[in-house]
């Protein structure tokens, strides 16, 4: 199979170009005075662009002639309304941060869902995962904060309630990573992403260390719904450690297309059919009819379903917490209270067992459905 790649870049401008202005600045909320996290700043489309730090403090390279008279600094969060300031107004200052406040929205009431239709949800993943292709795609070279890599997820009408958010890390050389999960519906221009289905006010954060294999994220604190096709999107919020950005997450060539941008507010631009191994867990709402179909269905396969299952042992003790991982299927579970696991897997699957402060350990699964595993302290 010819390995597909594609890669999310930025190219920094040189130390000898350094004839910019240095606008930098506090974002603060207008009525509480407290700093705001992770804005997005830059010039529209243009490729300038920064993310506010954990104190809402944020600088953003310049050079004020480049840009047309009518050229503006967009401020936006989520929870917070939209501030512009024009190019040639912004405040170039060396010794302080100035203020700038932004104006939280006023939140609305979600529309509660009520239906006498004997309608309820069932379990509906989507997505993709991949399963051994040789296709990934990547960040590098620092790419600006508030880049972003988004693929469109493909998705049945009908209300669906989005639970969790995974994705699969092949290589991240940083102590770790700040990411932020985006939801948008697909009605930008040509169908890129457009409005942002996140209407909870609150920030989907995500850190990815530097051995993480299998990212998973709990949506479900922020109440997000869709109703048909929509773009998931990782955007970069800080790099942690020595190390320059590399961070190479797992693709699949499913042809539905992967969006990018690389500045925060900066444009997207569709540069792939290739689609990241984005994966999320939901539940869709369908008749009861066609849930106790699915609920038959579902008992019949997971009767069928073979498993492997055994102890995990340090030192002559059962280990709770230690996470199994199904490199084939992308499943994973971890051990009990008791040390025990038990998941499904087929014969020539690779299960992957981790746990920090101990040493990986990987088996291929054969003909024995019991396993039990020794892991050794670093």
């Amino acid at each position: 199979m010819k390995k597909q790649a594609f890669i999310l870049a930025v190219y920094l401008i040189s130390n000898t170009l350094l004839a910019q202005e240095d606008f930098k600045g506090r974002i603060l909320d207008a009525d509480t005075k407290e700093p705001i996290p992770y804005v997005n700043i830059g010039i529209v489309d243009v490729g300038i662009g920064t993310v506010s730090d954990e104190d809402g403090l944020f600088h953003l390279n310049l050079k004020s002639k480049d840009y047309k008279d009518d050229a503006e600094i967009l401020f936006s969060a989520i929870g917070y309304e939209t501030k512009y300031i024009p190019v040639s107004k912004a405040e170039i200052v060396y010794n302080e941060y100035p203020e700038i406040l932004l104006k939280p929205t006023i939140m609305e009431l979600k529309e509660v869902v009520v239906s006498n239709k004997g309608e309820r949800f069932i379990s509906d993943n989507i997505g993709y995962r991949n399963y051994g292709e040789k296709n990934y795609g990547y960040w590098k070279d620092n790419i600006a904060l508030g880049g972003e890599l988004g693929t469109k997820v493909i998705a049945k009408s009908g209300l669906r309630r989005l639970n969790r958010f995974e994705f699969e890390v092949w290589h991240n050389p940083s102590d770790s990573l700040l990411l932020r999960v985006n939801i948008y519906e697909d009605d930008g221009n040509f169908g890129r992403p457009g409005t942002n289905l996140n209407t909870s006010g609150k920030n989907i954060l995500c850190t990815v260390q530097k051995d993480d294999r299998m990212v998973k994220v709990d949506l479900r604190p922020y109440d997000i719904y869709v109703k048909d096709d929509f773009i998931v999107s990782l955007e970069l919020l800080k790099v942690y450690g020595e190390e320059g950005l590399g961070l190479v997450l797992s693709a699949t060539l499913n042809g539905y297309g992967s969006y990018r941008k690389y500045a925060s507010q900066d444009k997207w631009e569709h540069f792939s059919d290739v689609n990241m191994a984005y994966y999320v867990v939901s539940e869709l709402m369908v008749s009861e009819k066609t849930a106790q179909r699915f609920e038959r269905r579902k008992a019949k396969k997971e009767k069928k379903q073979k498993t492997v299952s055994g102890f995990v042992i340090v030192r002559g003790q059962m280990i709770a917490g230690v996470s199994v991982f199904n490199t084939a299927t992308k499943e994973t579970v971890a051990s009990d209270d008791k040390g025990r696991y038990i998941i499904p897997a087929k014969k020539g699957n690779i299960l992957t067992f981790t746990k920090d402060g101990y040493h990986d350990f990987s088996f291929r699964v054969g003909d024995k459905i019991t396993q039990n595993i020794i892991l050794k302290s670093k």
